[in-house]
This record gives structure tokens, sequence and C-alpha cells, in this order.
């Protein structure tokens, strides 16, 4: 392979849009003095998880069906919003993939001490409905009482159920921030166990350095309105339990190269002023240079994990944009309709359908 195809692909989009610019103001004022002060002791990540984590009535998109579900011991999320209901999409359809279905396998963010499939319910409906996917949504083991490496075991024993119905041709990995890491890891493992590996992997914004050694870390620290560098230390901290940060079984991005060699192609996206840029960046560059077709998307002035932020252009042309790489690499997914991002990024579309009581999989 030549020199130049070591390179990930990189796309660069600016300037940030008024609401964007306004989002990040109000984020600045509101959301980071908290985030600076909170204390990660065990009361306090109780404390946190009971305040960020919301009730089961959770605002999606209308017409989305959710199913709880214990998939290979852990508990998941099956989500199927109104695109990916190709059979019946005039009515809310039970959200478990059918056998051979193609499929979102998600992680979700929080830094590895909060977050579940209730906090990210919204975004994976959003990611269902553009890829016109179903996906699943893992509630992964979180501290005080678990640490890492316990959210990789329950994506392994995940990953593994559903490789029991759907081949790993059909899979797309995704997940963000601290589920960025963990997607990474999962297919990390699933390669050194001799797993088959998915059709695609989406990182967005993905913490994939525990020992913060990202210049952007210090560079964008008065620029970024959602993580203070404080805050994320004190993450990694309960996260690695006292292991090396640098181990790759903490941070994917030092993994073995033979290792990332084996994964499928990748798709980063990251905020140009996140704390995090260069930790997705940085992870583009090693898959590209171990040979892996990598793509890293950069927005200038958009938030922490861009397509989070429904309302926004960002959000938009970012979730298009994962439609379209999606659609490009898995066998049987729909094509990409640019009015499903518009659709998944509208804030008046929000609603709940929860999936029907007596259907499969439900607990």
């Amino acid at each position: 392979m030549s020199p130049a195809a070591r390179e990930p692909t990189v796309h660069e989009f600016g300037p940030p849009s008024p609401q964007t610019v306004k989002l990040g103001g109000r984020t600045r004022r509101y959301w980071l003095p908290i985030a600076r002060g909170w204390r990660m002791t065990p009361r306090g990540i109780r404390m946190l998880q009971r305040v960020m984590d919301p009730t089961d009535h959770v605002p999606i998109l209308k017409g989305t069906a959710v199913e709880k579900a214990t998939i290979g011991g852990v508990r998941c999320e099956r989500v199927r919003a109104r695109r990916a209901m190709k059979d019946h999409p005039e009515q809310p359809a039970p959200a478990s993939p059918r056998d051979g279905e193609p499929l979102v396998l998600y992680l979700h963010g929080g830094g590895y001490v909060f977050g579940s499939v209730r906090t990210h319910r919204g975004l994976v409906a959003r990611l269902s409905h553009v890829t016109g996917l179903p996906a699943v949504s893992v509630d992964y083991r979180l501290p005080p009482e678990w640490i890492l490496p316990a959210p990789i075991e329950d994506a392994l024993a995940v990953y593994r159920a559903v490789l029991e119905h759907t081949d790993a041709s059909r899979i797309v990995v995704a997940g963000d921030s601290a589920g960025g890491n963990l997607a990474h890891q999962l297919v990390l493992h699933a390669a050194e166990a001799g797993l088959p590996m998915p059709a695609a992997l989406v990182l967005l914004s993905p913490w994939s350095d525990l020992s913060a050694s990202g210049e952007s870390i210090r560079l964008n620290a008065a620029e970024d309105p959602f993580i203070p560098e404080v805050g994320l230390r004190r993450c990694a901290r309960v996260a690695a339990g006292g292991k090396d940060p640098r181990d790759w079984r903490i941070s994917p991005l030092f993994a073995p190269e033979e290792l990332q060699a084996q994964l499928p192609p990748t798709l980063v996206q990251v905020g140009a002023g996140e704390v995090l840029r260069d930790d997705g960046a940085r992870v583009a560059h090693a898959l590209a240079a171990a040979g892996v077709p990598a793509t890293l998307e950069v927005y200038e002035g958009a938030l922490h994990v861009v397509p989070a932020w429904a309302g926004t252009p960002e959000a938009r042309d970012a979730l298009h944009r994962i439609a379209d790489f999606v659609a490009d690499l898995l066998p049987g997914a729909p094509e990409p309709d640019a009015a499903a991002a518009d659709e998944a990024t509208d804030r008046d579309a929000d609603g709940i359908v929860p999936g029907p009581p007596g259907a499969p999989g439900r607990t």
C-alpha cells in the first residue's frame, strides 16, 4: 500500500451555524460550572447517574418502536425508527431485528461513569431513522460497582449473541465519547478472539486515550463548552481504576497495529474545538496507518458528539453523512434519503411510541 493510501480521508466543515454558536454559549454558561465541580466519589457518581438519567418516557422520533431486551445476558434496548419499518411503515412495529437483518449495534457515552440506553435513546432513534436500520443499544455496567473491563465484556457478549442471528457483514458498530472508546474496544477484542468483523465502525467524538496525551485536551480547554479537562481526568481515573491508562485495553488508540489492521472501514466525526478532537483524529490516522480505510470529519464550532444536538444544521449534516457511509458498506441497507436527516433533527418531530407489550424480547 502506498504511503498516500495510509492517510485517512479528511473532510472539514464550517463555519459553525448560528444555532450551534448560540447552543455553545448556553452550554458554557449553564453546564460547564456543574461539570467542573462534580466530584467522582461513589456517592457523587450515583447522584450524577440519577440526575442525568431520565425515566423511560424519553422524547424520541414519532413512530419509533422501543423494546427492552436481554441479549447475551446484558440489558439492551431494541430501537426501530419509522424509516426502518419497511414492511409496515404506517404503524409501529416491534423493534426486534429479524434474523439476518442488518442492524446498528450502539454503545452509549457518558465518560464511563453515567449514561444509559435511556439517555441516548433519542440519538439511537435518529441513527435508526437516517440509516433505515434497526438498532441494538447496550446498557453496559458502570461504576461505582463496575469499571473497565466490565463494559468491554458486556459489549462483547452482546456482539457474540447478535452474531448467532446476523452475519457480521450486516452489522454496523457505533458509539459516542466513552461509547466510541467501547465501540473501538469491541472490534479490537473481537479481532483478538478471532470473531468476524462488522461491516463498518462509526466513532462519534471517541474518547480513545484515557491518558489525556492529545494536544487538544489543553489547546481546546477554554473553547470546549461541554467537557472540562478536570472532569475528563476525574472520569478517566474512575474508569481505569488504577490501571495504566496507556494500556490499549483502556485506551484503544494504543492497540497493536496488527489488531488495528483487522478493523473494518471506519468513520470518525469530531468537533474542531472540542477537547477530544485529537482523540478522534489520532484514531483515524492510526487506523489508516494500519491499512484500514478511515474517514475523519471535522466540524468547526460543533459541540461534543456532533449528531447528538438536534435542531442544528451540523447534526443534520453529520447524520446524513453517517447514512451515506453505512449505505456504501452494508449489503441490504436502504438507500440514503436526504429528507431523513432533516426529519431526524427536527425538534418538532419528537414523541414516543413504545414497543407493544407482547413484543419478543421485551422484559
